[in-house]
């Protein structure tokens, strides 16, 4: 039960530094240059002219800054805004869960990183954070069977070469 505490614990650390910059994972930029924190497929570019490219991301880096100052309803709203503008963003119902697990909404963090990863297709490293918020919102609510499938699920991802 110790090792099993300590254990969480080393995966409630990890995921909180993870969390730190929750916005910052993946731009939702379809631009192929677009520089990025994280190594993936080139994307098709996207039209200059495409609606709500600008607007999302200028709501996901305010939701970004709410959060990391503490104003997790403000950022979970301006994320709801980014939503309603891009429904399939992986990244955004990823952030959106972040915040929610921050505001210790577990129930909702997993329901959230589970619609996120319904669109990750393709993007395993996000599909290894969104099986890590599961894990730790699964076992702040109690369920350390359920959190351990979501743990063996991310090492899974992680081992897979899931970068």
């Amino acid at each position: 039960m110790t090792s099993n505490r300590s254990g969480l614990r080393l995966l409630l650390l990890f995921l909180v530094v993870l969390l730190a910059g929750c916005a910052v994972l993946e731009e939702p930029s379809e631009e192929a240059g677009a520089p990025g924190p994280e190594p993936r497929e080139e994307a098709t570019p996207a039209p200059d002219d495409e609606p709500g490219t600008a607007a999302v991301e200028r709501l996901m880096i305010e939701a970004r800054d709410a959060s990391n100052d503490g104003d997790h309803e403000r950022a979970g709203a301006l994320l709801e805004r980014a939503l309603r503008i891009a429904p399939d963003s992986a990244v955004l119902w990823h952030n959106l869960a972040i915040v929610r697990y921050r505001e210790e909404a577990y129930d909702q963090a997993e329901q959230l990183a589970q619609r996120s990863l319904s669109h990750a297709d393709g993007n395993a490293e996000l599909q290894r954070r969104n099986w890590e918020i599961i894990a730790v919102s699964r076992h702040m609510n109690g369920d350390a069977d359920g959190a351990e499938a979501a743990r063996s699920r991310a090492a899974g991802l992680q081992e897979a070469g899931g970068d």
